[in-house]
């Protein structure tokens, strides 16, 4: 286990039975991007990613893992940083990008990493308490 700073941070918006994915120019994305240089905590630089990228404020964000990932918009890959995010408001616009459920994302043109990431978390079985 490593705890390397990554270079780039990314969210999965998980509700029952789905993952969100971001529209890049036609293909799908994480929502998220560059951890900056200084900054010093990844949840608030996710939380600003989600805000300026989807126009959400995610209030339950927890750490998922990390590896090398080329984001559709980037030319190359970063070591990146994958965290889950249960809670926010309010939803994504339509135009943001496509809810995906396990079937979707088996389909779907996703590098392996990430297809096998977001899988996981789909059949993850989170349990609320109070």
């Amino acid at each position: 286990m490593s705890d390397r700073r990554p270079d780039r941070v990314y969210g999965i918006l998980v509700r029952p039975g789905q993952v969100f994915l971001r529209d890049v120019n036609g293909a799908l994305g994480l929502p998220g991007g560059v951890f900056r240089p200084l900054a010093e905590d990844r949840k608030v630089e996710l939380r600003a990613h989600l805000w300026d990228q989807l126009g959400i404020e995610a209030s339950a964000i927890w750490a998922q893992g990390a590896f090398d990932y080329r984001d559709p918009a980037e030319e190359r890959p970063w070591f990146s940083g994958f965290y889950t995010v249960w809670q926010w408001q309010p939803d994504p616009p339509p135009s943001a990008g496509r809810w995906l459920g396990r079937d979707d994302v088996l389909r779907a043109d996703l590098p392996p990493p990430l297809r096998i990431l977001l899988l996981s978390v789909l059949d993850t079985i989170a349990i609320k308490t109070t």
